[in-house]
């Protein structure tokens, strides 16, 4: 009897273990502060072979590549270990008209995997929010925003009002002004926008995806630049990252700006070396010292 209440009491505490010795293991780490510029320099030995990805103890990275649509398609898979992780970088002062190319900026900042952003400098409305800073206040319903806060979670503003910015709550710490938003709560949002993205073309795309707490997906595909790839419409990218587990996702820059970076060398349509400079980059991190 005495065994037995021993077995309950141990399967009543494995769950609390099991917990403690994850938020431990988080804790073994210090996040990199908001206000760094550059991330911390990637593991050499954690990069997989073939282009394959990253794993250390605080980021996993896993490249995935698959065909839909008659279009060659790149799906990064990432987990991350502090919110902190999750980072964005800007190709010169905010202001500035300045550019680069989109491999050297991830090197800069020691991204592990990095992809462009929305180029932000390209419009001048929008609420745009970088590393906690508040750049431009001018929200815009033209402009579906997505905001990452201070857990790296995800929020879709769709046809947004100033209100809804500046009533959001929590802590924007990084946001975006580019669209349109794809994926809104686990349910694909069918925008009926005119916008400059070519809604119902076949082209290069670029986006980002929530899955989980912590757990996020960058998806790159190829268009017809490249030879053998017709691209995707908003429809079909939307479907793609709903498919792919997304509970929020957005679009960003795509065409010639589409960029994945890892380890500092571009990833994405390899079968073309042309690169756009760009301005801005959204990375992960490592918090290996």
């Amino acid at each position: 009897m005495k065994h037995f209440r021993k077995m309950v009491l141990l399967a009543a505490l494995l769950p609390v273990l099991v917990t403690a010795g994850a938020a431990a293991a988080q804790a073994a780490y210090s996040p990199i502060a908001m206000e760094e510029t550059v991330g911390r320099k990637p593991v050499a030995e954690a990069f997989l072979p073939d282009l394959g990805g990253y794993e250390d103890g605080s980021l996993s990275v896993r490249i995935e590549t698959m065909r839909e649509h008659e279009t060659n398609i790149l799906v990064a898979r990432v987990k991350i270990a502090d919110p902190s992780q999750l980072r964005t970088a800007m190709a010169t002062r905010y202001g500035g008209t300045g550019t680069a190319l989109p491999d050297k900026l991830a090197q800069r900042v020691n991204a592990v995997l990095a992809i462009n952003g929305d180029f932000y400098s390209f419009n001048s409305i929008g609420y745009l929010v970088r590393q906690g800073k508040l750049y431009r206040d001018k929200t815009n319903e033209s402009l579906d925003v997505l905001i990452i806060d201070e857990n790296a979670d995800f929020h879709i503003l769709i046809d947004p009002t100033p209100e809804q910015t500046h009533g959001f709550e929590g802590t924007i710490v990084n946001s975006f002004n580019f669209g349109p938003a794809l994926v809104k709560d686990g349910e694909i949002v069918n925008t009926t926008k005119k916008l400059n993205v070519g809604v119902d073309k076949e082209t290069q795309r670029m986006g980002i995806g929530q899955v989980g707490p912590l757990e996020y997906i960058c998806v790159a595909t190829e268009g017809p630049e490249q030879k053998g790839s017709d691209g995707l419409t908003i429809p079909e990218f939307a479907q793609l990252m709903k498919d792919l587990g997304a509970v929020q996702a957005y679009n960003l820059d795509g065409g010639s700006s589409s960029a994945m970076m890892l380890g500092g060398e571009k990833i994405n349509a390899r079968s073309s070396k042309k690169m756009r400079p760009i301005c801005d980059i959204l990375y992960f991190s490592t918090l290996e010292q």
